[in-house]
């Protein structure tokens, strides 16, 4: 005898299967984009004290450029986490139904989606 699975249970497994796909993704870059600022921060500072300290000009130029990288990488960091968010938002709202089941991992979307979508 075969097993049978309903289109509907394969449809919810799949709204499943995306929604971790999608959370996790929002949070590795929330994650990242977190990590961009520590780093703009602590290379500010470092420039800071460079420049405080008359050190060589070849050196603070060198870090400056860290520093740029490091803002290049947060504005395009935010722009993932703002693309992530909202195909989280678009996913909690075209799968409402097969996802109702899952509280837990609905709760935890929509805080995300609450926290990172910027109207």
């Amino acid at each position: 005898s075969g097993v049978f699975t309903s289109k509907n249970s394969i449809e919810m497994a799949a709204a499943v299967k995306n929604l971790k796909i999608k959370v996790g993704v929002v949070k590795r870059t929330a994650k990242e984009l977190t990590s961009y600022e520590k780093e703009i921060t602590t290379q500010t500072d470092k420039v800071e004290k460079m420049k405080a300290e008359d050190k060589p000009f070849h050196d603070i130029k060198q870090q400056e450029e860290v520093l740029k990288e490091a803002q290049t990488c947060l504005a395009d960091a935010k722009r993932r986490l703002d693309g992530a968010a909202q195909d989280l938002e678009s996913l909690l709202e075209e799968e409402k139904d097969a996802l109702s089941g899952e509280t837990e991992m609905l709760e935890e979307a929509q805080a995300l989606v609450k926290q990172y979508v910027v109207d």
